[in-house]
């Protein structure tokens, strides 16, 4: 008895389905993000634009580890081209470093451009925010580097 008084009846669960799903359609719904965790493979370029903003471009590694079916760990490391525009460029410029772990969220966006006479397609990450999650440390006296952590950079 409980379930029937209080159960919505099917009908206006397809009209709430129907009426969100045009909703999305109307607004012409869509999703761009990209979440990345890795290492700057090289410190930044600093691009500076004619109206004398500036941009900020590195590389950043991600590697995915598995087993095979031999039961061998393999590691796949995929290179991300990722940039910054905007006031995050200092602050860039400033404290990110090749070997860094980096912390990026951003969108992806795909261009060509034409060099010597070749097309070459160009996939970028533009970043929206970041943090460095640790910074490479020094060198020591046995040429050996580590990484040291930040909690909140």
């Amino acid at each position: 008895m409980f379930r029937s008084m209080f159960a919505r009846p099917s009908s206006v669960k397809f009209v709430v389905n129907s009426a969100v799903k045009a909703q999305a359609r109307s607004l012409n719904v869509s999703l761009n993000k990209v979440t990345l965790l890795g290492n700057v493979g090289a410190d930044p370029k600093i691009i500076e634009f004619n109206n004398g903003n500036k941009g900020a471009i590195f590389s950043l590694a991600t590697t995915r580890r598995y087993k095979n079916a031999n039961g061998d760990i393999v590691e796949n490391t995929e290179w991300h081209r990722v940039r910054f525009n905007g006031e995050k460029v200092e602050v860039i410029e400033r404290l990110l470093k090749k070997g860094a772990l980096v912390y990026v969220e951003g969108s992806i966006r795909y261009e060509t451009i034409n060099k010597d006479g070749n097309d070459i397609n160009i996939t970028t990450i533009f970043g929206n925010n970041f943090e460095i999650k640790a910074f490479p440390k020094r060198r020591d006296e046995e040429g050996s580097e580590s990484m040291e952590s930040n909690e909140s950079a």
